[in-house]
């Protein structure tokens, strides 16, 4: 039996992260597509206490590190 494969991050071109003023992390994923076809961006929004919290304020953060 296969083990699972392991997820691959989202590139940072498809991703837009950004913290709220209550602390939530609000993640929009770009969606792919053209025109009519083109599906609605994926929005999630994370809070302390979340699974997925600490791993996109890790995130957040290593891209307000990047920035000059």
């Amino acid at each position: 039996m296969t083990p699972p494969a392991e997820p691959s991050p989202i590139p940072e071109s498809h991703v837009r992260i950004e913290q709220r003023s209550d602390g939530a992390v609000v993640v929009r994923v770009r969606s792919a597509g053209e025109g009519e076809a083109r599906l609605p961006d994926a929005v999630f929004s994370f809070r302390c206490g979340d699974p997925q919290y600490a791993y996109w304020l890790a995130r957040l953060q290593e891209a307000g590190d990047r920035q000059p």
